[in-house]
C-alpha cells in the first residue's frame, strides 16, 4: 500500500475519532451545565424562600405589637363582661373568648413559622427535649385521656438544634395526636440512634439521596404514632404547608405542622407521614447526629 493511500485512509479515520471525542466532550460539558443550571435554580428558589421568611417575620412581629394589645383588652372586656350580662348571653361571650383564643394561636403560629433560624452550633440532646416535653404536657393535664408508650433509648442523643426547637416539635406532634384523640386513645413514642444504611426505604426522595452518598452517617430516627382519625389519602405532603388543617377553626390554625418542619429542616432533618400500626398517622423524623456530614436542605 502506498503512503498517499495510507494517509488518505488514517486522516479521516482520526479526524472521525476527534470529532467522537469532541461530540462526547461536549455532551459531558453540556450535561455539567444543565446540572449547575439546576443547582443554580433551587439556591435561587431557596433564597427566594429565605427573603419572603425574612418579610413573612417583620410582618408578623409588627402584627404581633400592634394587635397584641387590643387583643389583651378585648379579652380582659369578655371577661368582664361574662360576670354581668344575663346568663343566656354567656354563651355568646364563650364563642368570642375562643375567637380571641384562636386569633392569639393563630399570630403565635406565624411568628413561630417566620422565626429565624436559632444558633445550634453546640447542639441539643433529642432524649432529655422529648422527656421534657411528655412532662409539661402532663402536668397541663393534656394527656389525661391518652396512654403513653415511650421506647426511647437512654443515651444522649446530640442534634444540630436548640432544645427549645426541639421542644417545640414534640410539642406540636404530641398536640396534633392528642387532637385526633379526642375521646383517648394510643400514642408511642420511638426514639432511636440508627445509620442512615438503615432507612433505605424511606419515602422522601432527599433522605433517599443522602443516604445513598453516606450510608453510614448516624441518625436519630424519631417516630410519633397515633390511634386517632389518621391522614386523609393524598394529603400525605399538604398537611406540612401553613394553614392547611382538618381541625375544627377552634382547635387548629394550621400551622403547627408547617413549624415542624421548617424547625426540622433547620436541624437538617427530614419528616414524613405514614399510617400507623394502630390506624392513626406516623410522623416520622430523621435527624443527623451533631458532628455527621448533612445533607443540603
Amino acid at each position: 500500500m502506498n503512503n498517499s493511500l495510507l494517509v488518505t485512509i488514517v486522516v479521516p479515520a482520526t479526524l472521525a475519532m476527534g470529532i467522537v471525542a469532541l461530540g462526547c466532550l461536549w455532551w459531558r460539558r453540556r450535561r455539567q451545565v444543565r446540572s449547575l443550571e439546576s443547582r443554580l435554580s433551587a439556591v435561587e428558589s431557596e433564597r427566594a424562600q429565605i427573603d419572603r421568611l425574612v418579610t413573612a417575620g417583620r410582618v408578623a412581629a409588627g402584627l404581633a405589637h400592634e394587635v397584641g394589645n387590643p387583643l389583651c383588652a378585648i379579652t380582659n372586656y369578655a371577661h368582664s363582661l361574662h360576670e354581668r350580662v344575663a346568663p343566656e348571653l354567656h354563651g355568646t361571650i364563650q364563642s368570642l373568648q375562643r375567637e380571641i383564643g384562636r386569633i392569639e394561636r393563630m399570630m403565635d403560629g406565624f411568628v413561630d413559622y417566620a422565626r429565624p433560624e436559632s444558633d445550634t452550633r453546640h447542639g441539643a440532646d433529642v432524649t432529655t427535649a422529648c422527656n421534657e416535653t411528655l412532662g409539661f404536657l402532663s402536668d397541663q393535664g393534656v394527656l389525661r385521656r391518652i396512654t403513653v408508650e415511650p421506647h426511647i433509648d437512654p443515651q444522649p442523643m446530640m442534634v444540630s438544634a436548640t432544645a427549645l426547637a426541639l421542644e417545640q416539635v414534640f410539642a406540636n406532634l404530641v398536640l396534633n395526636a392528642v387532637d385526633a384523640m379526642p375521646a383517648g386513645g394510643h400514642l408511642q413514642i420511638s426514639i432511636r440512634r440508627r445509620i442512615a444504611a438503615d432507612l433505605i426505604d424511606a419515602p422522601d426522595e432527599r433522605l433517599a439521596a443522602w443516604v445513598a452518598s453516606d450510608r453510614t452517617a448516624e441518625v436519630v430516627k424519631v417516630v410519633v404514632s397515633d390511634s386517632g382519625h389518621g391522614v386523609k389519602a393524598g394529603d400525605e405532603v399538604r398537611i406540612f404547608e401553613p394553614f392547611v388543617t382538618s381541625k375544627s377553626r377552634e382547635h387548629g390554625t394550621g400551622l403547627g405542622l408547617a413549624v415542624v418542619k421548617r424547625l426540622v429542616r433547620n436541624m437538617h432533618g427530614f419528616i414524613w407521614v405514614q399510617p400507623s400500626p394502630e390506624g392513626g398517622a406516623a410522623f416520622h423524623i430523621v435527624i443527623p447526629v451533631l458532628g455527621t456530614t448533612v445533607a443540603p436542605r
